[in-house]
């Protein structure tokens, strides 16, 4: 189905998914800045520990927008795919919001601060964000994106992003490992949810349930 057809038939249904996920997006704006100014624990990380810690934010940045861009691009070829891709990032920032709030970090002792043009002109409120670690939303988003592409020589370029983003963020310090461990967990969950509240609640009882 194309857009136009998917947005006439399920007006109502796509503008819920699109502010569910402009609302989630706000929250975790809130969020990130109440998790900013606030004092958390440094963590002994026997990784960390035997890692030189470099500044390898210019890489990140492309590997991470490069894989977002092109995720994003493959999703907008379908209203389903979109639809689920909004709805399991939005289901990815909730886990974060829900593991952020309830574990106070402060950042590893030899953070080389990620500098992200992107996230300090929105979501960081333009400074640049040292606490928002559990657990990585750039590991976890690639891996997001792992899960939803179905093209098979792309999903494993985004298996390389994953493990590649990974790495890196280990290397500048960023992240604890713990974080980075988690995160394609989280990022399967956030998979698994969003497929199941897109089926019972968002598009229940239309032909499109099945394709989710």
């Amino acid at each position: 189905m194309l857009w136009k057809d998917f947005f006439l038939n399920y007006k109502f249904k796509t503008l819920l998914s699109i502010n569910f996920f402009l609302i989630t997006l706000f929250i975790t704006f809130l969020v990130l800045n109440y998790v900013e100014s606030r004092e958390g624990v440094v963590l002994n990380d026997p990784i960390l520990n035997i890692i030189p810690s470099f500044d390898v934010s210019y890489i990140l940045f492309l590997l991470t927008y490069a894989g977002s861009i092109i995720g994003i691009i493959y999703s907008l070829q379908l209203p389903v795919r979109m639809v689920k891709a909004m709805h399991t990032y939005s289901m990815l920032l909730w886990l974060r919001i829900i593991c952020m709030y309830l574990t106070p970090l402060n950042p590893p002792n030899a953070i080389v601060p990620l500098r992200d043009p992107f996230l300090e002109a929105t979501f960081y409120a333009n400074q640049v964000n040292l606490k928002d670690l559990f657990f990585s939303g750039h590991t976890a988003t690639m891996f997001m994106f792992f899960l939803l592409i179905e093209h098979k020589w792309l999903k494993y370029l985004f298996l390389f992003f994953t493990l590649a983003v990974a790495a890196l963020v280990l290397i500048q310090h960023a992240h604890y490992s713990i974080d980075v461990f988690v995160a394609p967990i989280a990022g399967y969950a956030a998979y698994r949810i969003a497929i199941y509240i897109t089926k019972k609640y968002f598009f229940a009882d239309t032909k499109l349930n099945k394709l989710f």
